[in-house]
Protein backbone atom coordinates (compact mmCIF):
# COMPACT_ATOMS: atom_id res chain seq x y z
CA UNK A 1 0.00 0.00 0.00
CA UNK A 2 2.69 2.56 0.68
CA UNK A 3 4.51 1.75 -2.32
CA UNK A 4 1.53 2.41 -4.60
CA UNK A 5 1.14 5.46 -2.61
CA UNK A 6 4.48 6.66 -3.12
CA UNK A 7 3.86 5.68 -6.33
CA UNK A 8 0.78 8.11 -6.52
CA UNK A 9 2.78 10.92 -5.99
CA UNK A 10 5.59 10.84 -7.98
CA UNK A 11 3.24 10.62 -10.67
CA UNK A 12 1.06 13.86 -9.32
CA UNK A 13 4.66 15.72 -9.13
CA UNK A 14 4.94 14.40 -12.91
CA UNK A 15 1.67 15.33 -13.73
CA UNK A 16 2.25 18.64 -11.99
CA UNK A 17 5.81 18.93 -13.99
CA UNK A 18 3.89 18.59 -17.09
CA UNK A 19 1.16 21.24 -16.45
CA UNK A 20 3.98 23.99 -15.36
CA UNK A 21 5.80 23.25 -18.63
CA UNK A 22 2.56 23.97 -20.65
CA UNK A 23 2.41 27.59 -18.38
CA UNK A 24 -0.06 26.88 -16.07
CA UNK A 25 1.01 26.59 -12.35
CA UNK A 26 0.40 23.37 -11.52
CA UNK A 27 -3.03 21.03 -11.09
CA UNK A 28 -4.75 23.28 -8.73
CA UNK A 29 -4.18 26.40 -10.86
CA UNK A 30 -5.25 24.36 -14.04
CA UNK A 31 -8.62 23.01 -11.97
CA UNK A 32 -9.46 26.51 -10.60
CA UNK A 33 -8.82 27.79 -14.80
CA UNK A 34 -10.86 24.86 -16.07
CA UNK A 35 -14.19 26.41 -12.85
CA UNK A 36 -13.09 29.66 -14.87
CA UNK A 37 -13.67 28.10 -18.64
CA UNK A 38 -17.00 26.66 -17.44
CA UNK A 39 -19.02 29.22 -16.36
CA UNK A 40 -17.69 31.28 -18.92
CA UNK A 41 -19.33 28.74 -21.34
CA UNK A 42 -22.16 28.70 -19.86
CA UNK A 43 -22.85 32.39 -20.09
CA UNK A 44 -23.18 31.13 -23.64
CA UNK A 45 -25.86 29.40 -25.59
CA UNK A 46 -25.55 26.44 -28.14
CA UNK A 47 -27.61 28.76 -30.18
CA UNK A 48 -25.04 31.49 -30.01
CA UNK A 49 -22.12 29.52 -30.66
CA UNK A 50 -23.67 27.86 -33.37
CA UNK A 51 -24.85 31.26 -35.04
CA UNK A 52 -21.16 32.71 -34.47
CA UNK A 53 -19.76 29.41 -36.21
CA UNK A 54 -22.22 29.90 -39.32
CA UNK A 55 -20.62 33.40 -39.50
CA UNK A 56 -17.64 32.83 -39.43
CA UNK A 57 -17.86 29.99 -42.33
CA UNK A 58 -20.04 32.48 -44.17
CA UNK A 59 -17.28 34.92 -44.00
CA UNK A 60 -14.10 32.08 -44.76
CA UNK A 61 -16.44 31.07 -47.89
CA UNK A 62 -16.92 34.61 -49.25
CA UNK A 63 -12.81 35.05 -48.72
CA UNK A 64 -11.87 31.90 -50.22
CA UNK A 65 -14.20 33.66 -53.46
CA UNK A 66 -12.74 36.91 -53.37
CA UNK A 67 -9.00 35.17 -53.33
CA UNK A 68 -10.15 33.07 -56.02
CA UNK A 69 -11.61 36.29 -58.01
CA UNK A 70 -7.74 38.13 -57.20
CA UNK A 71 -6.15 34.83 -58.44
CA UNK A 72 -8.21 35.35 -61.90
CA UNK A 73 -7.30 38.92 -62.43
CA UNK A 74 -3.73 38.56 -61.61
CA UNK A 75 -4.04 36.10 -64.25
CA UNK A 76 -5.59 37.94 -66.76
CA UNK A 77 -3.07 40.81 -65.91
CA UNK A 78 -0.38 38.69 -66.75
CA UNK A 79 -1.48 37.58 -70.19
CA UNK A 80 -2.33 41.11 -71.06
CA UNK A 81 0.89 42.48 -70.32
CA UNK A 82 2.53 39.64 -71.59
CA UNK A 83 0.62 39.65 -75.46
CA UNK A 84 1.26 42.31 -77.57
CA UNK A 85 -1.65 45.39 -77.97
CA UNK A 86 -3.62 44.31 -80.66
CA UNK A 87 -3.36 47.24 -82.30
CA UNK A 88 0.16 47.53 -82.49
CA UNK A 89 -0.08 43.65 -83.96
CA UNK A 90 -1.83 45.08 -87.17
CA UNK A 91 0.13 47.72 -87.75
CA UNK A 92 3.25 45.86 -87.56
CA UNK A 93 1.41 43.49 -90.34
CA UNK A 94 0.28 46.19 -92.89
CA UNK A 95 3.83 47.96 -92.93
CA UNK A 96 5.32 44.76 -92.69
Amino acid sequence: MRRRTEDIIRYYGELNRRIERAGIDGVPRLLETATIVERALGEMTSQELAWVADEIKRLLDQLVEMESQLQRLRELKMALTAAPPHEDALRKRSVG
